[in-house]
């Protein structure tokens, strides 16, 4: 009884390691008694085809259930793993006590008979566990598959990423499109100023030439108030004569002297008045001059005015042709647009697919992760009272070796621990029975999505087909794990070095998959981060658009309307300024004439009377002085008339000829000005037809 009772025992140290040793550990158990273990080996593998047909009939309804499901079996997984290497711990555990109850085997051998009926359990706990370990594949399968959805969808990310790029690259061609329109409006801007400017200096020539007649028409008036004095030296000589013609009466020489000066001053004074008169008519000329002149610059600005307004209506047809363009690329923004709103509201709604499935799995994952925890907290209580009840058949056996004589209390008391393992065992059995069910409601709600896994159904049937054949490989090393029973004490030292390899790996995987979360998490972010900028953008471009739309329509209709009161103001000053030369001109021409007839005629008045006085005795005489002097002065007449003619020829063809290079000048500018706005707007019309043709 002793030595069935050690035997009992060891085998349940061999149930503990059962992570490690994965089938074999059945065979083990089968050690003292071979028949009842193959019976039991048999049902197992009875169970294990059972299974693998529900498997094959079930799994090709589990496939698309699997995928949504396979957050979930990551955690199971994980809490698989944290059960195998408390199991591990156990299997340490019995290790050590393995080598402290090799003593005592004669002592345990009545335990035997009771722990037989522990075997049933523990072979039930490991078909469990055979199972786990089947759906710890199946979700390891899954986890593939997930990642490489995640995978796609890093690669729609991608291409959204791609996408932005190009939009931004569009958004900064149209900010450099708007900058070159601004340059080119600063450049007409600057162009209009210089024409302008151009124009104010023609205004301050024409001024100064104003002022020039005006200093000349001065010059005239010093030259006519000298004559005036002249008169008047000429009145007192007069005087003088008269007084000496009334004391000399007598004196017919002195009177025919001084009638000889009088005849001398008076053809003096009528050379004078002649003088007067050319330079009045030079005057009158001159004023005609500045007439036509004044005339020439009216036309000349009548035809600034039609240049200006013809620069305007070409300045009017570039601002509609850049309103064209505006809308050519307003539509073509907004097609782009709209083409981005609509890949963006495909995104969307994938991304709200995924999403609501993504909640759906998660909702199923927290069931799933609290079915586990209690599950995990189940097994943690059992193991843990596993653990203390090992601890305390430690301290027994402990005692057993010290006091021998306390056996039979100690085999009550490890009775009572064997029937509270009972009841653990029973407990866990429950429990896992309670997963199996869970399992298969889990199976019954997936097999509503049997229409999705219709596609999936070759692949499913391969994968069956490999673990069809993974399961006889299995039974084949069941078969061979009966002759590695020998070799497994050797293989515990290895089993611990892989045990800390697999701990280390288990937390790499743990690493792996919070950085995978945290991918997902900064995949979400920057998805956000992507929608707000690309709604940023929109707005902000069309922001853009519109204020550049209005500042552009703002600016052409301030130019025009600053060309059209300038030129009015410049008219309007010009006329006003044109009327008040002429007024000006006129009331002083008619003043200097009026005073130097009103004063010739005086002065005539008064020589005819006393010509008539004094000098009708010497009349005859004076005849031949007369007509002689007549001849002389029309000579000197013809000759400054045509003096005075050539030299008004002179000055008109210098005004013809100057006014003809300013003409020509300025014509040349404007057609220059003229075809570089042409040239240039040819330019922007082909860089803007092959920007639409792109």
């Amino acid at each position: 009884m002793s030595k069935l009772g050690f035997y009992g025992l060891r085998d349940l140290e061999q149930f503990k390691s059962v992570p490690s040793s994965g089938p074999a550990s059945v065979n083990k158990f089968s050690m003292p008694s071979r028949p009842s273990m193959d019976s039991i080996s048999s049902r197992s593998f009875a169970n294990l085809k059972l299974t693998a047909e529900k498997l094959v009939k079930e799994q090709a309804t589990v496939k698309t259930d699997l995928e949504i499901a396979s957050s979930k079996l990551k955690k199971s997984m994980e809490h698989i793993h944290l059960l195998e290497d408390k199991l591990q711990v156990a299997f340490n555990e019995n290790a050590k006590l393995k080598v402290k109850l090799k003593e005592d085997e004669k002592l345990w051998e009545s335990l035997e008979s009771k722990l037989t009926s522990t075997k049933t359990y523990c072979d039930q706990l490991m078909q469990t566990l055979q199972q786990l370990a089947s759906q710890v594949q199946d979700a390891e399968k899954d986890k593939e598959t997930f990642q490489e959805k995640l995978t796609v969808n890093t690669s729609a990310v991608d291409e959204l990423k791609c996408q932005m790029n190009s939009l931004t690259l569009k958004l900064e061609d149209a900010v450099e499109t708007i900058r070159s329109r601004d340059n080119e409006l600063m450049e007409l801007k600057a162009q209009i100023n210089a024409r302008e400017q151009i124009y104010r200096d023609e205004v301050c020539k024409f001024s100064c030439l104003i002022e020039e007649k005006d200093s000349t028409i001065k010059d005239l008036n010093d030259q006519v108030q000298t004559g005036k004095l002249d008169l008047d030296s000429l009145n007192t000589k007069l005087a003088e004569c008269h007084l000496g013609l009334q004391k000399k009466d007598e004196e017919l020489k002195s009177l025919t002297w001084t009638l000889e000066n009088m005849d001398k001053e008076n053809s003096d004074i009528q050379a004078s008045n002649e003088q007067l008169s050319n330079k009045l008519q030079k005057v009158l000329e001159e004023t005609k001059d500045l007439e036509h002149l004044l005339q020439l610059s009216v036309e000349k600005l009548v035809e600034l005015d039609e240049q200006s307004l013809t620069l305007s209506k070409k300045l009017f047809e570039l601002s509609s042709l850049y309103s064209w363009c505006l809308k050519l690329v307003q539509t073509e923004k907004d097609l782009t647009a709209k083409n981005a709103e609509q890949n963006y509201n495909q995104i969307q709604a994938d991304f709200l697919h995924m999403k609501s499935e993504k909640d759906a799995s998660e909702l199923v994952n927290q069931q799933l992760h609290e079915k586990v925890t209690e599950l995990q907290r189940a097994q943690e209580s059992a193991m843990v009272q596993h653990a203390e009840e090992l601890r305390l058949a430690e301290d027994r056996i402990r005692v057993l070796e010290s006091e021998g004589a306390k056996l039979m209390l100690e085999k009550i008391t490890s009775e009572s621990l064997v029937a509270k393992l009972e009841e653990n065992i029973s407990i866990l059995s429950s429990n896992a029975l309670l997963s199996e069910k869970k399992v298969q409601e889990l199976m019954q709600s997936l097999s509503a999505l049997e229409l999705e896994s219709k596609d999936g159904a070759d692949k499913l049937q391969l994968e069956i087909q490999n673990k069809v054949q993974r399961i006889r490989s299995l039974q084949k090393k069941v078969d061979e794990s009966e002759q590695q029973i020998v070799l497994m004490k050797q293989q515990v030292s290895q089993l611990h070095s892989l045990i800390e390899e697999k701990e280390q790996l288990i937390l790499r995987h743990k690493v792996g998959e919070e950085e995978q979360d945290n991918q997902i998490q900064q995949l979400k972010a920057s998805l956000s981060a992507a929608e707000s900028r690309l709604a940023e953008t929109t707005k902000q471009y069309d922001v853009m658009l519109e204020s550049k739309q209005l500042e552009l329509s703002r600016h052409l209709k301030e130019i025009s309307q600053k060309n059209d009161q300038a030129i009015n103001e410049i008219w309007r000053k010009y006329e006003v300024e044109k009327l008040e030369i002429l007024n000006q001109e006129k009331d002083k021409v008619d003043k200097l004439v009026g005073e130097m007839e009103a004063n010739c005629e005086q002065k005539m008045a008064e020589y005819k009377e006393e010509a008539k006085q004094k000098i009708a005795q010497i009349q005859e005489e004076q005849n031949a002085l007369v007509s002689h002097m007549g001849r002389e002065y029309e000579m000197k007449e013809l000759n400054l008339k045509a003096n005075h003619t050539e030299e008004l020829r002179r000055i008109q063809s210098q005004g013809k000829t100057d006014l003809k290079v300013k003409t020509k000048l300025l014509m040349n500018e404007y057609e220059a000005e003229i075809r570089a706005l042409r040239s240039k707007h040819e330019d922007e019309c082909k860089r803007l037809q092959v920007e639409l043709d792109f």
